[in-house]
């Protein structure tokens, strides 16, 4: 069942972001573009929890993989936007495919352990091959002349990259809201809920989790490529366990059952995070009893409040 309420608060917010930019200046401006990508990390982690119901905690590194590819091929794409674009989404979706085979060959909790390996490999292999990735130092995105579409982009944290950044996010949004509504989404539920019971009815459960899986990092791995373009640099702690915890904690915090929780956690918890830092450096201690309290009072966090029973 299409979700009204979720697609138009996620929207509003986007739209929020946009407006409201121009007004509170260059800062939050940057701010607010690298909270947009960080949206992209959180829904691609709700998409592989709930609805391929494979418990990756290795988003990140398929976020890394997006924002590298986009570095990595900014010279040779001569600084298309689009292109560097399509590359760390491609790239996201290969690295994501490739896991979803592997662990879909191991059990539940084998596949959550399974996931916790790959991330921590990926980033001791980062870490490990710095004339690739640049390790802990990162590499700089090349100085080039962007541009999307035939028209000039100036790349960094400004306010034509956050239009970009939430244009591209409310397209994946509403295009998720068309899905929901379709007979193929009804089988994604259907397999999502009870697998065996989806394969006994004739239905190919391994191939469409693994489907939905790769959407996911394809999500993640363009969430990556706008980062590298906003970020203008990209350091191996971007494919960290660490950064993949921080896309549970924003799904969990908006409500991991909803791809439009991801937007409202980051926005809630990253902000924060901002303001806290201004009066306090105890803000791991705030932002962790915050996340406590809505663990404890909200299971199923902020979309959870606006959700009825039989809604999906």
């Amino acid at each position: 069942m299409r979700d009204r309420a979720g697609i138009l608060i996620s929207l509003a917010i986007l739209l929020a972001l946009c407006v409201a930019a121009p007004v509170v200046g260059e800062f939050w401006s940057g701010v607010f573009a690298r909270c947009v990508t960080w949206m992209f990390l959180a829904i691609s982690f709700t998409l592989a929890y709930s609805y391929a119901s494979i418990p990756s905690v290795a988003q990140a590194t398929v976020f890394g993989a997006g924002a590298y590819a986009a570095i990595w091929l900014a010279p040779t794409l001569q600084g298309n936007v689009a292109l560097m674009l399509l590359a760390g989404t491609v790239a996201g979706g290969l690295v994501a495919a490739v896991f979803g085979l592997l662990l879909l060959r191991m059990s539940h909790s084998g596949a959550a352990i399974g996931a916790i390996i790959f991330a921590v490999t990926g980033s001791i292999l980062g870490n490990a091959a710095v004339s690739v990735t640049g390790g802990a130092d990162g590499l700089p995105l090349p100085a080039l002349n962007f541009h999307l579409l035939g028209v000039v982009v100036a790349a960094g944290p400004n306010n034509t990259m956050l239009v970009l950044s939430t244009a591209l996010l409310a397209i994946l949004l509403i295009g998720f809201w068309y899905v929901s509504g379709t007979s193929t989404w009804r089988i994604v539920r259907a397999v999502q809920q009870n697998p065996v019971r989806a394969q006994v009815l004739g239905y190919n459960a391994a191939l469409f989790r693994v489907v939905v899986f790769t959407v996911a990092g394809c999500v993640a791995g363009l969430g990556g490529a706008l980062y590298a373009l906003i970020s203008r640099h990209v350091a191996i702690d971007v494919v960290s366990l660490s950064m993949s915890l921080k896309s549970i904690l924003w799904a969990a915090v908006g409500g991991v059952t909803s791809v439009y929780g991801g937007p409202i956690g980051v926005l809630l918890v990253q902000l924060a995070s901002e303001i806290l830092a201004r009066w306090t450096v105890r803000v791991d201690l705030i932002i962790g009893v915050m996340l406590v309290l809505i663990a404890l009072w909200l299971p199923q966090g902020i979309m959870g409040l606006l959700k009825r029973p039989d809604r999906h």
